[in-house]
């Protein structure tokens, strides 16, 4: 949700040409106009991008540490061979691509598509099946 807010803030949607002074010269009056007509309460562009560094590095180590887990259920799964571990490395595999997914969505705006999300929810939706797989599966 963050995410969309961030990017209508940086498409502009909600107010093309409020942000120039009106005739009387109030240049001090920040556009709160929304999608819509709708008011936008304690939200301005200044506000919001300050975080985006903060988020992006997060989604950085969310992979980095994704990729630590799968190195660690590989080798378990060297250790053991038991095939549930698999279930889990590949899982952890796909939640590393997942966050670096998101990272180029956000990183590079040409990337920013509907496809974007329907890739995203879909590697979701593997990574819960391959969990459970990996929890109900017998030897």
């Amino acid at each position: 949700m963050l995410s969309w807010l961030i990017r209508q803030v940086d498409n502009g949607i909600g107010g093309s040409s409020d942000d120039e002074p009106d005739e009387e010269g109030d240049e001090d009056e920040i556009s709160t106009k929304g999608i819509g007509g709708d008011e936008l309460v304690g939200i301005e562009q200044d506000e919001v991008e300050p975080y985006e560094p903060i988020t992006q590095a997060i989604k950085i180590a969310i992979a980095a540490f994704s990729l630590l887990l799968l190195g660690l259920s590989i080798s378990a799964y060297k250790k053991t061979a038991l095939k549930k571990t698999l279930y889990a490395a590949v899982a952890f595999g796909l939640f590393a691509i997942q966050m670096f997914v998101d990272y180029l969505e956000d990183a590079v705006k040409a990337l920013d598509t509907p496809y974007t999300d329907i890739i995203f929810f879909g590697i979701t939706l593997a990574i819960l099946v391959l969990f459970f797989m990996a929890i109900v599966r017998k030897k």
